[in-house]
Formats: structure tokens, C-alpha cells, sequence
């Protein structure tokens, strides 16, 4: 492997585009082609002070991606985009804290109803509403949405952490449940993992579109699930400072998974930002296979702001 860093404030080494893995050739594919942006979205309490200032943020950052772009396929917003939209409810109570659990805690002892965590995700009306939403965004500008990822109630009646994929007419298509959790997601909110069946993705114009929702990318699990997609798509939420280490650490995630597989092409949409003592750091960045293997072909440029990139597919 070769790797070539450059420097930023505070000492990080950020990974460039040059990034080389030997791998496969390429293998023929059907006509067609996709366009999609990927949205380093920036969270911040404010933005989840009110539904409309929420769905504002997100309908101002696809109308920039549709001027800057043109037509679209899909834009993709990152891994934790809904979670917090969840507990707009609650603002007076947890906009005075300091720290999430904090905040959870509190929230806890305002209902009698609320017995753990999960409970206070576990309210349909309110992820209905997310998705409501977005469905209205996505007819509005005539493009495919994905949603990030909210906590949402699983067949068994856990919380689980969702993904959502709507079309261009603002129909849900597809949603697929994170497998891998953290231990946040696990001790402090227990969340209950989802299965890698039904895991299969979509066919957009004609190529298989699949994903994956950040620590699920780092198991080999997926590899022959995934073998034959065109594009692979992992929503992130790095909750640790983005340096060398966590530069290595992404390497090892959708990098090191296409290596295994024949995806054409891949792409990484990262959170940024902070919610109470809560934070996201990490470089989006896109991937290509060629003839002598697969390698960066552009990347953010940012780590801690919000950012856009761009995947056209057109000739392959």
C-alpha cells in the first residue's frame, strides 16, 4: 500500500486521493450510468431545535447539491442525521445539559411512561414525521434520497438503527438495519442489532446500488453478499477525532472491503459536527476500481466541516 498524507491544523495527517490498493480488474457491466452526491452533513443542536429548521437545513443542502450538480440519481446524507431530529419533543428539557446521557437521563425522569433509553425513540409519530419529510423532499426536487440513518423500532419490538431510501416520486424503497453496533449504541441506548438478511440493495438505472452504515463496513460479512455491485455506499458517524489512527481505521473499512469484492465503485458520506458533548469527525470520500486495482478518486478536503462529493459513472 501506498499511502501520501498531507498536513492540517492541529498536527493531522489527512488522507489524500492518491491512495493505491492492488486489486481485481474490472469486469463488464451493463449500459448505464449514476450520478450521486454524497452530503457531509454538518449536526448541530440548533438544527434540531424545530422540525422546520431541520428540514430546512436538509432542503437547503439538496438544492445546493441539484445547482452545483445538475440532475441527480440519489443523494446520500450520513449515518445519525435522524436520531436527533427524535427528540425534538424534548428541547426545553435537554438543551440545558451538558452532556448527552445527561440529557437522556433527564428526559427519562420528566415521563413516567419512559422507562429506559430506547423508550424515547420508540415513538412511531415521530420517525412517521421524519420520513414524511423527507418523502416530500425527494418528489419536491424529483431526486432519490438517503435519509442517514434514525433509530427506529425493529420486528421484534427493539430500537434498531435504520437507513431509508426513497425515490424520486418520495416513495420508500428500501431500508436496512445496522448489524455491527457500537457500545453506545448497545450500554447507552440499547439498540438491538439488525441481520444481514434482506441486506440486498437496489438497482438504480439499471446497477446495484448496496450499503452499508459504518461499523457494519469493518466485517468481512458483507463481502460476498456484495460481490457484483457496482456501487457501494457506507454512511458514517465517527464519534472520534479524525487523526492518523482514524485515518487507518477508514482504510480498513470500505477501502479494504472492495479490495475483496468486484464493486466498481464506492463511496463514504461522514457526519460532522457535535450535539451536546456528542461528535463526528471524518473525511467523505469516493472510490474507483481499474485495471491495475482500486484507489481514491477525490475526497472531502474536510474533517470537521460540512462538504460535498460527486460521483458521476457515465462510460462505465
Amino acid at each position: 500500500m501506498v499511502y501520501l498524507f498531507r498536513m492540517k491544523k492541529a498536527s493531522y495527517l489527512l488522507l489524500t486521493v492518491l491512495f493505491f490498493i492492488p486489486g481485481f480488474s474490472c469486469f463488464a457491466r451493463q449500459p448505464g450510468s449514476l450520478k450521486v452526491a454524497g452530503i457531509q452533513f454538518e449536526i448541530t443542536a440548533d438544527k434540531y431545535s424545530s422540525e422546520e429548521k431541520f428540514f430546512n437545513s436538509i432542503e437547503a443542502e439538496i438544492r445546493g447539491a441539484v445547482d452545483e450538480y445538475g440532475s441527480l440519481d440519489l443523494i446520500v446524507f450520513p449515518e445519525y442525521v435522524g436520531v436527533f431530529f427524535q427528540l425534538i419533543e424534548y428541547r426545553h428539557i435537554w438543551e440545558s445539559e451538558r452532556s448527552f446521557e445527561a440529557a437522556l437521563l433527564k428526559v427519562l425522569g420528566s415521563d413516567s411512561e419512559l422507562k429506559r433509553p430506547s423508550d424515547i425513540f420508540l415513538r412511531p409519530k415521530r420517525w412517521e414525521a421524519y420520513l414524511k419529510g423527507w418523502s416530500k423532499l425527494a418528489d419536491k426536487y424529483s431526486v432519490g434520497l438517503l435519509a442517514g440513518s434514525c433509530f427506529v423500532e425493529g420486528g421484534t419490538g427493539g430500537l434498531r438503527n435504520r437507513l431509508h431510501l426513497f425515490d424520486s416520486d418520495g416513495s420508500l424503497i428500501y431500508s436496512q438495519d445496522k448489524v455491527f453496533l457500537t457500545e453506545f449504541e448497545t450500554e447507552v441506548i440499547g439498540l438491538e442489532p439488525g441481520s444481514l438478511d434482506g441486506a440486498g440493495g437496489v438497482e438504480l438505472n439499471g446497477r446495484r446500488v448496496v450499503f452499508t452504515i459504518c461499523r457494519d463496513t469493518y466485517s468481512r460479512s458483507w463481502e460476498e453478499l456484495y460481490g457484483g455491485a457496482f456501487l457501494w455506499i457506507d454512511i458514517k458517524a465517527n464519534g472520534e477525532v479524525y487523526d492518523r489512527a482514524q485515518q487507518r481505521s477508514f482504510l480498513r473499512a470500505l477501502p479494504l472491503r472492495m479490495q475483496f469484492t468486484d464493486v466498481d465503485f464506492g463511496m463514504t458520506v461522514c457526519s460532522v459536527g457535535s450535539f451536546l458533548d456528542l461528535f463526528w469527525e471524518g473525511e467523505s470520500s469516493l472510490l474507483e476500481r481499474r485495471d491495475d486495482g482500486v484507489r481514491f478518486i477525490s475526497a472531502a478536503g474536510e474533517y470537521r466541516k460540512p462538504a460535498r462529493i460527486y460521483l458521476s459513472t457515465t462510460g462505465r
